[in-house]
């Protein structure tokens, strides 16, 4: 038997700082602890905030979630539907008791609506689609970027805070060490939009919504996925809003943004280092694509001259539906043959893995033996502290 996961925020020393959480993690013996630092306004301190943060690993450690401060109604009830939703999705998984109180959560007027950004395609284009009713950016360090990698970190710091003046958009950075405890239980997949969520009660002070990117087109109803359409909303309540925003395929989307210089010279995509690489799947479908929109003249954040290194790959429903998107363009221009050879050749090879993993239950095996190393992780570290 598990011992439940607790959450809390630990009181601060001295001088109260209201842009500074720390989010106390118990389980038996175990005592963690995670900040989230804000650049301007002041951090928020409710139980939405530890819901969001709390709900996904104990579904994933099979144990009891206990908050130690109110959870708004209405979020309380969407819980039941976000265990229900996960549960279809992951074998093994049981719902968990959320034991808290609730109430309904109190907000000031007039509050504005604000926007997840990464710097990347799809928040990029959710910045200017959605311009016109937004009056600020959120961006998140620490969770693709790590605090400690401070080159990296400072790079996206800047990225934003150009951005957000050239938009005319308030620049709001949150820095969290939210992985170094976390990751240890739950995998960032899975975890990254309950996050959003809980960094989004954080802000709810100062937004009324809060848009979080789609990362690909209508197919994202058919992926499991840590932020998805019918999941995002969820983590929201009646006064807090969450929207999941742009179920559009990815060419589309970097069409959409070829036209915006400021997003165009700040655009981030690779996952691997600082400047991008060009080779990684990422890299190479957003070179391809840029290339056959005739748009590599206007994204200087890759190499001048860049070719895709790299092979084309599906990696999931997602990027099917965008490589399909790519070789009918690709078709149309007639500017590679060669391109289109190769996303033929990538389907057919996704399609046989799909039938072999069908069979075979490869992926969920391994999802499996993750989860049992990381209710092991937990039972060990409550024992033993």
């Amino acid at each position: 038997m598990l011992p439940p996961l607790e959450l809390s925020f630990e009181e601060q020393s001295g001088i109260p700082d209201p842009s500074l959480l720390v989010v106390a993690i118990k389980g038996g013996r175990l005592r963690r602890s995670v900040i989230f630092k804000s650049s301007g306004p002041g951090l928020r301190k409710s139980g939405d905030v530890l819901l969001c943060l709390g709900l996904i690993p104990a579904m994933e450690l099979g144990c009891d979630l206990v908050i130690d401060m109110p959870i708004d109604t209405s979020l309380f009830e969407n819980a039941q539907r976000i265990q229900a939703m996960l549960c279809d999705w992951y074998p093994g998984y049981r719902p968990v008791n959320i034991h808290a109180e609730r109430a309904t959560a109190q907000y000031p007027p007039s509050r504005g609506s604000g926007v997840f950004f990464s710097a990347g395609v799809d928040s990029s284009y959710s910045l200017v689609d959605a311009r016109s009713r937004l009056d600020g950016l959120v961006t998140l360090i620490g969770a693709d970027v790590a605090l400690s990698n401070s080159r990296e970190a400072g790079h996206l710091k800047a990225v934003a805070r150009n951005v957000g003046a050239a938009y005319g958009l308030e620049t709001i950075i949150i820095e969290t060490d939210i992985r170094t405890v976390f990751d240890r239980m739950i995998g960032w997949v899975e975890y990254h939009g309950a996050v959003l969520g809980a960094v989004r009660h954080m802000l709810a002070d100062r937004f009324e919504n809060q848009l979080i990117a789609s990362s690909a087109d209508e197919s994202s109803w058919t992926r499991r996925w840590g932020s998805h359409p019918a999941l995002d909303p969820l983590f929201g309540t009646d006064g807090a809003r969450i929207e999941h925003h742009g179920l559009v395929h990815r060419l589309a989307k970097i069409q959409r943004i070829l036209s915006e210089p400021m997003l165009m010279n700040n655009l981030r995509v690779c996952d691997y280092q600082h400047d991008n690489c060009g080779i990684c799947e990422d890299c190479t479908f957003m070179v391809q694509a840029l290339d056959t929109l005739g748009g590599l003249d206007r994204a200087p954040t890759f190499p001048t001259g860049a070719s895709a290194g790299g092979r084309i790959k599906v990696t999931g429903e997602g990027s099917k539906s965008d490589l399909l998107h790519l070789e009918a363009a690709a078709t149309a221009t007639g500017r590679s043959r060669r391109l289109v050879d190769e996303i033929d050749r990538a389907m057919r090879w996704y399609e046989t893995k799909k039938k072999i993993n069908a069979v075979l239950r490869l992926p969920e095996l391994k999802r499996r033996f993750k989860r049992l190393k990381r209710r092991y992780r937990y039972w060990r570290a409550a024992h033993r502290g």
